[in-house]
């Protein structure tokens, strides 16, 4: 038997179809990884958490303590001088009122981090300040809750010790639930201590092991395997064969059992280890040593193991649950006699999982439903990050173990079922699932509906455009614009200069100007008083304080002016560009992302336009008329440009209503030129033309990238083929580009896609 273990391993691991299918799958879970730790508005970076981990890296646990408190301090510091600004710019009564109360709290604060605020210098591991408060404050909350890890085990036992007198939880008796869970937790948690704890940030060992669509990738590949392992070899009646030798039957299926074992382990470690990968480096690695407790998220758990136990105990349980679903679906592939029902049964098994573990509240007398299911199950940052018991008939039952139980249960069950029923199989064939009612198929005398209808419904280029522009919009509609402080003055100022100058406008710009020319003087006399000794440091500082509340938003009165002394000299309009620089990627770098995601939906849609037609033989049908070949050929491509087209704009628009509701977008009949960062354009056109000539170039960026792949499908004739160099070509210069190989980008489509973004 242990001889066609390797065979049977390889009569699958071997096939092309398989090893295209995991490849697809390793792909989308490497591009899923690198898609959601991108940063947003108060995201922070992963690098982000790199940075920290060299910072704490070789330091003893009290220096780390010190480290991330301080750096707490500044931002928290940093952040008042903020929130100071934004009350002093209502420039009201009440505003001002305000303030002054906030700066008698805390005396000192503001003038102590104004200065690193106007500098920036406070940006230590990210690129903006939200960021930044955002990744301190979740280090600064990791770090307090590990911190104070004895003090945990040790409530844990004070509870015992004093609820435990309590008559609502049955005082002496013991005869309640509420007892013996304490009884038990007490128990459980006992031989814990805070021996090998030291701090590790979270991030990437949560992110490497919490990514639900690994676990989805994993069940597909369990059901591909096992799909090949009996349903194919019915359609293909070997087990007629099989069945006549000597130990064919028990052999034969105890074999495919532990060749089904062996690929749902190395598939679990394939996948968890390129998440680890990923994560470890671009988050710094893990402490593998050190005791799970050390991570914040898994503090909870009662098992005294080290990071690296966690790992192996994790992707063993997974593997060993995936084994033994996937022993329950060779269990109905043997019974079935219609190929697609185990694969619409595991499709079930997982549905109905969801529905019970998103259904059901977490302190619902049904719970244990909820964490006892394949879904629940394959969450072992619950079951071994975290404690939990069961009320069963007034006693604890651990979730640990009726889990562990359970995923015993099914392996057994699968594997009993399986040999029992392999060896008694009378149903050798399999045939199709027939649909009890069909579609009439319409004949298209338009040539160029009917091959619309061949590459976005036949060939099925349909769906992956709807998924591609799903994925564009959500990109483009999640992103949350928040503007700063000086930004809102900005705007406000704007808000009632745009348009032609006038008198009046040309008078608020003077006055702002005044007002901050005083603000410079006073402090710059300031400054001479202190030089001079007349005036101490303290008393500088808190007579500097207004003035450094006025300059704050001398930056933003810049830009103004700026627009200011360009009408005055060369004539035009006031113009709110903020929005129109978001827009065309002047203040945020989108474009590359989006390219990428754009480059990557058009090669998947547009690879089987032609190749779909060398591949059934009907071009050699086409070829034979005069005019055959080239007219599909255009039409094709036409089709497919337009396709394009229409993917290309939805980022276009959802990137409009998401700044526009932020950044008011207006003034379309204005200058170009009026937008001070496009003074040196060519041409002097409108806003409106400008606008439509960036559309109209993304758009035909999108065109040229699907008629390209068109070209390519007809060069190599094989939409695999097609695939590959497609993103070879088109993708992999932006992947480069986004590596940190500006240079890549010149070698791509993207100069024409972004261009705004590169003036």
């Amino acid at each position: 038997m242990t001889r066609l273990i390797p065979f049977e391993l390889s009569k699958i691991w071997k096939k092309r179809s398989f090893i295209l299918a995991v490849c697809v799958l390793l792909l989308l879970h490497l591009f899923l990884l690198w898609y959601t730790s991108l940063p947003d508005g108060e995201t922070p970076p992963l690098a982000a958490y790199k940075a920290m981990q060299t910072e704490l890296s070789g330091n003893s646990e009290e220096e780390k303590g010190n480290k991330i408190a301080k750096y707490k301090q500044t931002i928290d510091g940093v952040c008042f001088v903020q929130e100071i600004l934004a009350m002093q710019s209502f420039e009201n009564e009440m505003g001002d009122v305000w303030a002054k109360q906030e700066m008698q709290s805390n005396p000192g604060v503001f003038e102590r981090y104004y200065d690193l605020y106007q500098s920036g210098d406070y940006l230590k591991f990210t690129d903006s300040l939200e960021q930044e408060k955002a990744f301190l404050d979740e280090i600064y909350e990791e770090w307090q809750k590990v911190l104070g890890y004895g003090d945990y085990l040790h409530s844990i036992q004070e509870n015992k010790d004093t609820l435990g007198t309590i008559s609502v939880f049955g005082g002496q008796t013991g005869n309640t639930y509420s007892f013996r869970n304490l009884q038990k937790s007490a128990d459980d948690y006992a031989r814990l201590t805070d021996q090998d704890i030291r701090f590790i940030p979270s991030k990437g060992l949560t992110s490497a092991m919490e990514g639900i669509w690994i676990d989805l990738f994993l069940f597909l590949g369990v059901m591909l395997f096992v799909g090949s392992l009996i349903t194919e070899e019915k359609e293909k009646r070997l087990f007629l064969i099989t069945r006549s030798t000597k130990y064919g039957v028990l052999h034969s299926i105890a074999a495919k059992l532990a060749a089904l074992l062996i690929h749902c382990v190395s598939m679990t470690v394939l996948f968890y280890l390129v998440s680890l990968v990923f994560f470890g480096r671009n988050t710094g690695g893990f402490d593998l040593t050190a005791g799970l407790q050390s991570v914040a998220a898994y503090m909870e758990s009662c098992l005294s193991v080290s990071v690296l136990g966690y790992l192996v105990l994790s992707v063993l349980t997974k593997a060993f649950l995936l084994f033994g679903i996937g022993a329950l679906l060779t269990v109905f592939c043997i019974l079935s006699r219609i190929a697609v029902l185990p694969f619409l049964i595991g499709s079930g098994i997982v549905g109905g999982s969801a529905l019970l573990y998103y259904l059901i509240p977490s302190g619902s007398a049904f719970a244990v439903f909820r964490y006892i299911n394949p879904v629940g199950l394959m969450k072992t940052e619950n079951l071994y990050g975290g404690y939990l018991n069961f009320n069963l008939f007034g006693y604890p039952m651990s979730r640990l173990s009726l889990s562990l139980a359970f995923i015993l249960l099914i392996c057994v069950a699968g594997i009993v079922s399986s040999l029992r029923l392999f060896c008694r199989i009378n149903n050798y064939e399999v045939r199709k699932l027939r649909i009890p009612f069909a579609v009439p198929f319409c004949p298209h005398t338009n040539v160029c509906r009917h091959e619309a209808y061949k590459i976005l419904v036949t060939n099925r280029a349909g769906f992956l455009l709807f998924a591609f522009a799903a994925l564009l919009a959500y990109r483009s509609l999640d992103r949350t614009y928040v503007p700063s402080v000086t930004e809102q003055y900005y705007r406000d100022i704007m808000t009632e200069l745009e348009g032609e100058l006038t008198k009046e406008k040309e008078s608020l710009v003077l006055s702002e100007k005044t007002r901050f020319e005083e603000a410079i003087e006073q402090i710059e006399r300031i400054d001479r008083m202190m030089d001079s000794g007349d005036l101490s440091d303290d008393a500088a500082d808190a007579l500097k304080a207004q003035a450094n509340m006025t300059l704050a938003f001398y930056p933003a009165f810049c830009r103004v002016e700026q627009q200011y002394e360009h009408i005055t000299e060369h004539g035009g309009s006031f113009v709110y560009d903020t929005g129109y620089l978001y827009l065309f990627g002047v203040l945020e770098d989108a474009f590359p992302i989006d390219f990428l995601i754009l480059s990557v939906g058009i090669i998947l849609a547009a690879s089987g336009a032609a190749a779909m037609e060398y591949q059934s033989g009907a071009l050699f049908l086409l070829c034979a008329t005069k005019t055959g070949k080239r007219k599909i050929l255009l039409r094709k491509a036409f089709v497919c440009g337009f396709a394009a087209a229409l993917l290309a704009l939805i980022p276009v628009l959802c990137r409009a209503q998401s700044i526009s509701s932020v950044y008011p977008i207006r003034a379309f009949g204005a200058d170009i030129w009026n937008v001070f960062h496009f003074t040196g354009f060519f041409a002097s056109v409108p806003i409106g033309c400008f606008l439509l000539l960036f559309v109209f170039s993304q758009l035909f960026a999108a065109v040229l990238a699907a008629l390209f792949t068109m070209a390519l499908s007809i060069w190599r004739k094989n939409q695999a083929q097609t695939i590959f160099f497609g993103l070879l070509i088109l993708a992999v210069p932006m992947i480069l580009n986004l590596l940190g190989f500006d240079i890549a980008k010149w070698f791509s489509l993207y100069p024409l896609y972004g261009w705004t973004g590169m003036l």
